[in-house]
């Protein structure tokens, strides 16, 4: 009777904890399928340059998410019965989300002159552009706010299943590396479709054109968290766009290898922090500051275990994993791994100190704070290294920069106290 009460009293929190589980793994398997195929067909110089390219649709992908899916998921988590009120917020975000891709675009291409010299390029980032349009209706904050990651898992394995299909049909020489930001877009394009229509029978979500106060509204209330996943973001996906201009295309293509690895096995872990950030926005609803802080604190210490152990084993592990996903001609990104596996662990402790507690104890702009201090010294660390560190400066920024926003968001909560 007692484990029947406690499975009922958690059973949102395991619901999406097991979705998001079973999402991250297929989100593992599909790169673990199709990156050593890609990087054996593509070569170390083009994925390098594909590599930077896809940080440009990333940076374009920060404006169109716009902190959404953290400010809308905690206004969806506290508003889930309310149907009419959760179809003002949906097509108010679409729109804001349309405005920003619209805005975005616009903005990146009027710089391509300066960044993507060559038609090779426009053409790819044309492609990549895709992947943005996708993201814009695919309602990540409707699903984690209604605690029904199951729906997102659908919408992920369906896009990600296109995209593997299409890696498989269309790349078979190295130069088909100018399709790879195009696949990518179009396996976002199926998901945000899928989406589009899990929102429509199982929300009752209904499109329709909202008014200029529930635009503004969104705005306003994404404003910090925006901050804050933008200098997140900016400095996460920095070090590749430096790096461009100090080291040559195989390096970064080595670089970015490293990146993708230890990104992708960040996943193995964050479905934790993802399914506990729309539980505790709700269950922090009305309780104290210290009732918060203190449940906060028990789940960070299990936590903890959790990452310093998965650091552990990337560590110990790095060269088979650099061998099985990439292949002989990537292994110098073995050192380059080894030197990024703390990310494991201070990435993970930030998601949860910074996103789960700070923003859902209303300190988004606490965590703002922390934010760019941590991405002001990651690329003053990287332009000032990379000339003699080369790709090593991007691997070492990424852990001073993890390091010093754990410092600052656990600093922060230990003031609230």
């Amino acid at each position: 009777m007692l484990l029947k009460e406690t499975l009922q009293k958690y059973k949102s929190l395991l619901e999406s904890f097991l979705s998001l589980s079973v999402l991250n793994g297929i989100v593992i398997l599909i790169p673990l399928i199709a990156m050593p195929y890609v990087l054996r067909v593509v070569g170390p110089a083009h994925y390098g340059l594909y590599g930077f390219i896809y940080i440009l649709v990333q940076y374009v992908l920060i404006f169109n998410n716009y902190g959404f899916d953290y400010s809308v998921t905690k206004e969806v988590a506290q508003h889930r019965q309310d149907t009419q009120y959760l179809n003002r917020i949906y097509n108010a975000v679409l729109a804001c989300r349309l405005l920003l891709f619209v805005g975005a675009a616009a903005f990146f291409f009027a710089l391509s002159p300066l960044i993507l010299p060559t038609a090779t390029q426009k053409l790819m980032f044309l492609g990549g552009l895709s992947l943005v349009l996708g993201n814009t209706f695919t309602a990540v904050w409707l699903f984690q706010g209604m605690e029904k990651m199951r729906y997102l898992t659908i919408v992920n394995v369906f896009g990600k299943s296109i995209f593997l299909i299409l890696i498989f049909v269309i790349i078979k020489k190295p130069e088909h590396y100018v399709f790879l930001p195009l696949l990518d877009g179009l396996g976002y394009m199926a998901g945000g479709a899928a989406s589009l229509v899990i929102a429509r029978w199982q929300f009752g979500m209904k499109l329709r054109i909202p008014s200029m106060a529930d635009i503004k509204a969104q705005f306003a209330s994404g404003a910090a968290i925006f901050g804050s996943t933008l200098g997140m973001t900016l400095y996460r996906k920095s070090n590749i766009f430096i790096l461009r201009f100090f080291v040559g295309d195989a390096a970064l293509g080595i670089y970015t290898a490293a990146e993708k690895i230890i990104v992708g096995l960040q996943s193995v872990v964050s479905p934790v922090s993802q399914a506990l950030f729309p539980y505790l926005g709700h269950d922090f609803a009305g309780k104290s500051r210290h009732e918060n802080l203190k449940k906060l604190k028990k789940i960070s210490l299990y936590m903890a275990l959790l990452l310093f152990f998965a650091m552990a084993v990337i560590f110990v592990f790095a060269e088979p994993l650099v061998r099985l996903l990439c292949g002989q001609e990537f292994l110098e990104a073995t050192l380059l791994l080894r030197i990024m596996s703390p990310v494991m662990f201070f990435g993970g402790m930030n998601y949860l100190l910074g996103i789960v507690g700070l923003v859902n104890l209303d300190k988004a702009n606490l965590f703002l704070r922390s934010v760019l201090i941590a991405g002001a010294v990651s690329i003053g660390w990287t332009l000032c290294t990379a000339s003699f560190l080369e790709a090593e400066a991007g691997a070492w920024a990424m852990i001073l920069s993890e390091t010093v926003l754990f410092v600052a968001c656990l600093s922060g909560l230990l003031r609230l106290r």
